[in-house]
C-alpha cells in the first residue's frame, strides 16, 4: 500500500472513485436534497441520544453512580483499557483477513493502522460511519480498487454484527434459563437469526438471472454479493472471520466484566458474556450518536434482569463509552503522521 501516504481530502473525487467514474456534476438541487437528508438523519440520531440520556438522568440515582466511580479501582480500569486496545487490534486483524480473502495486496500493519484511524473517527464524529468512509478512502489511495475497498469495509461491519449474532444464539439458552421467556431474551434471538439468514441470502443474490451489467449500481450489488459469498460461505474464510468476530465480542464482554469489578459491582463474567451481546446488537443500530443513550438504556434494562442496580449499570456503560473514545486515540496519531508524511512528499 505504497500510495497510502498520499492523503487528500475526502470529497467529490471519492464519490467519483467509488462509483466507478464521473458522470458530470450532480444537479445542485440533488446535492442540496442529499445534504438535507444527511443533516436530518444526524439530527434525529442526536435527538434520540439526548432523549435517552435525559430519561436515564431523570430515572437513575446519579449520586450513587458517581459514588461508585469515586471509589473505583483505577488499576482494574487501566486493565480494561488495555484489554480494549487488544479488541481493536483483533478487529483490525479481522478486516485484514477479509481483505486478503478478497485478494487485496495489503500488509497487516497497514490494516491495523487504518482500523485504528477508522475507530477514532467513528468514536469522535457524530455520524458514526465517518471512520468507515475514511477507511474506504485511504484503502483506495493505497492502490486497492474502489469496489474492494468499499466491499471490505461493508463486510467487516457485517462480520462484526455476525459475531454478535452468533454469540446471541449460542448464549440464548443461558439467557433464557437466567431470566425466563421474556421479550428482552427473545427479541435479540429473533434479530440475530434474521441477521444471519440475511447474510446467507445476500451471498446468493448475484446468482439471480438479472442483467447485472445494466448499471453501475447493479454491478456494485453483484460484486458485493459475490464478495459476501467468498467471506461467509467458504468454510475456511468464514471460520477465520467469524472466529475473530466472536473473539472480539468475548473480549468486549470481558472488558465490561473488568470494569464492573473495578466498580465493585457483582456482575459475573458469564452474565456479562450473555447480556452484553444484546447490548452490542442494539448499539450497532445506526439510530443514535455513537451509541450514547441507547447503550445506557439497554444496559440498565438488561443488567437489571440479573439484579444489577441501575446506577451500577450506568457507571459501567458510561465508562465503556469513554474507554472507546480513549483507546481509539492512537488512530489520531496515525492519521496525523500520515498527513505529515504526505506534506513532506
Amino acid at each position: 500500500m505504497a500510495r497510502i501516504l498520499g492523503v487528500s481530502p475526502v470529497g467529490r473525487s471519492m464519490v467519483s472513485a467509488v462509483s466507478g467514474g464521473s458522470g458530470g456534476e450532480a444537479p445542485a438541487t440533488a446535492k442540496s436534497a442529499k445534504g438535507l437528508r444527511s443533516h436530518l438523519l444526524t439530527l434525529l440520531k442526536l435527538a434520540l441520544s439526548v432523549f435517552a440520556i435525559t430519561t436515564v438522568a431523570l430515572t437513575v440515582d446519579l449520586p450513587a453512580a458517581w459514588h461508585r466511580m469515586v471509589g473505583q479501582n483505577l488499576w482494574l480500569l487501566a486493565a480494561a483499557a488495555a484489554i480494549m486496545v487488544v479488541q481493536i487490534v483483533l478487529g483490525g486483524l479481522r478486516w485484514h483477513v477479509i481483505l486478503r480473502e478478497l485478494d487485496a495486496p495489503v500488509r497487516l500493519p497497514d490494516s491495523i493502522r487504518l482500523f485504528f484511524i477508522a475507530g477514532f473517527f467513528n468514536a469522535w464524529l457524530w455520524g458514526a460511519v465517518g471512520g468507515d468512509v475514511i477507511r474506504v478512502w485511504l484503502s483506495y489511495r493505497g492502490q486497492l480498487s474502489a469496489s474492494t475497498a468499499v466491499n471490505s469495509v461493508i463486510l467487516d461491519r457485517v462480520a462484526a454484527v455476525a459475531g454478535v449474532a452468533v454469540l446471541v444464539l449460542a448464549t440464548a439458552p443461558l439467557f433464557i434459563h437466567r431470566v425466563g421467556y421474556v421479550m428482552p431474551a427473545l427479541v435479540p434471538v429473533a434479530v440475530a437469526g434474521a441477521g444471519l439468514l440475511g447474510i446467507a441470502v445476500a451471498a446468493q443474490i448475484h446468482r439471480l438471472p438479472l442483467d447485472w451489467q445494466r448499471s453501475r449500481l447493479l454491478r456494485a450489488f453483484q460484486d458485493l454479493s459475490s464478495a459476501t459469498r467468498t467471506i461467509f460461505l467458504r468454510p475456511a474464510a468464514a471460520l477465520r472471520v467469524l472466529g475473530l468476530a466472536v473473539t472480539v465480542q468475548v473480549i468486549m464482554a470481558f472488558t465490561a466484566f473488568v470494569i464492573a469489578r473495578s466498580l465493585n459491582v457483582g456482575l459475573s463474567f458469564l452474565d456479562s458474556l450473555v447480556l452484553m451481546q444484546p447490548v452490542a446488537l442494539i448499539t450497532a443500530l445506526p439510530i443514535s450518536v455513537g451509541g450514547w443513550g441507547v447503550r445506557e438504556t439497554a444496559m440498565i434494562g438488561l443488567l437489571g434482569l440479573v439484579g444489577i442496580p441501575s446506577s451500577a449499570a450506568l457507571s459501567i456503560s458510561v465508562q465503556l463509552g469513554f474507554l472507546v473514545i480513549l483507546t481509539t486515540l492512537p488512530g489520531a496519531l496515525f492519521w496525523l503522521r500520515m498527513k505529515d508524511r504526505a506534506i513532506a512528499r
